[in-house]
């Protein structure tokens, strides 16, 4: 029996991994056939194919093939995509009327697990396992998102357990002994560093890229829950 090839691929080298965009064509069906159901079910198509784009590009690129070889790299996949992607596509989608802070537990519950060593090394070893991880963290993050956008007033409990959990899995990524995941354990020295180095370059990712996504993404829920109160208290102009 042949060996197991990630859906991504075998870890890159520096030198091709610029080559490894990666068209496969179920990927791209699936793609395709979720931007034609957005589309059907978006209040604001052109901003849901803004998100869906990115969506794509996460997993066309060689971005797909990097996080083969760095974590850090697949950690910046899923920053991009639960943090960026989501809330585009939350705000493109009707309002739904969802209890923000059950959503926020789910979305925590299924970060933490899809990040520890052995669900993580799963994701590697079939297919099935990766979409799973992939479809849950996403569908979860939407969700999130939009139980905030939809009730904004009473997202604040969930944006702090939100904000709160991804910073402590990002600090004890950061000042950890040694590298959690052993499927990198021979995957980054290529890249001149070794897996604890890149396991501290991705949970400084998190720290800092993801907080800072994290604070934009309730800025502008914040941001348009004030402006929607402010047309609401206007008064109306006699005929």
């Amino acid at each position: 029996m042949e060996p197991y090839v990630p859906f991504c691929g075998v870890p890159p080298t520096p030198e091709d991994l610029w080559g490894r965009w990666l068209f496969d064509p179920w990927l791209l069906a699936g793609l395709a056939l979720g931007l034609a159901g957005g589309q059907m079910l978006a209040q604001n198509p052109r901003r849901f194919s803004v998100g869906w784009g990115l969506v794509a590009l996460l997993f066309v690129s060689p971005l797909c093939a990097a996080s083969m070889a760095l974590f850090s790299a697949r950690v910046a996949q899923h920053v991009l995509l639960t943090l960026l992607a989501a809330p585009i596509i939350a705000s493109a989608l009707p309002k739904l009327r969802l209890p923000a802070l059950p959503m926020a537990g789910l979305f925590a519950v299924l970060f933490w697990t899809w990040h520890a060593p052995g669900p993580y090394d799963a994701t590697l070893q079939g297919d099935l396992v990766y979409w799973t991880m992939h479809l849950s963290l996403f569908g979860s993050a939407v969700l999130l998102f939009a139980a905030m956008r939809a009730a904004p007033e009473r997202a604040l409990a969930a944006a702090a357990l939100t904000s709160a959990q991804m910073t402590g899995y990002a600090v004890m990524l950061t000042f950890a002994a040694g590298p959690w995941h052993t499927f990198h354990l021979v995957t980054t020295h290529a890249y001149g560093i070794g897996p604890l180095a890149d396991q501290q370059l991705a949970g400084g990712l998190m720290w800092i890229a993801g907080g800072l996504l994290f604070l934009a993404a309730v800025g502008v829920l914040a941001f348009r829950f004030v402006q929607s109160e402010a047309q609401d208290r206007r008064p109306m102009r006699p005929r």
